[in-house]
């Protein structure tokens, strides 16, 4: 998992250390007094509690970007079948549906990716 999908707050581990996240750039030590900033794009490992590892995400388990690949079919579907309506879609709307669909895409994605 990438640090920039981690949630606010949520327990990692990172190059041995065990983090909590406290910004989008910015982790802290348990202690507390330790603060280090971390690369949106490091691979880090959320934990729960206990500080045991936490189960793969689903995009992982589903084999890297597959969701992100299902998404866009879907959202080819819905652009389809968005110049069929009747009465039909001014250029504005249509874009505005996609507009809309896109960053739904995009916010399942980062719910499904987040830690809890």
């Amino acid at each position: 998992m990438k640090f920039h999908q981690l949630k606010l707050g949520a327990r990692f581990r990172y190059r041995g250390l065990l983090l909590c996240k406290v910004s989008p750039l910015m982790a802290a030590a348990e202690t507390g007094e330790l603060q280090t900033l971390i690369p949106r794009s490091a691979e880090i490992m959320p934990v729960d509690d206990r500080g045991r590892q936490i189960a793969l995400t689903a995009p992982e388990a589903l084999g890297g970007n597959r969701l992100e690949i299902e998404l866009e079919r879907l959202a080819e579907k819905v652009e389809q079948a968005a110049t069929c309506t009747e009465p039909p879609l001014t250029n504005a709307q249509h874009h505005h549906l996609m507009l809309a669909l896109r960053s739904a895409a995009q916010d399942l994605i980062a719910r499904i990716t987040a830690s809890d």
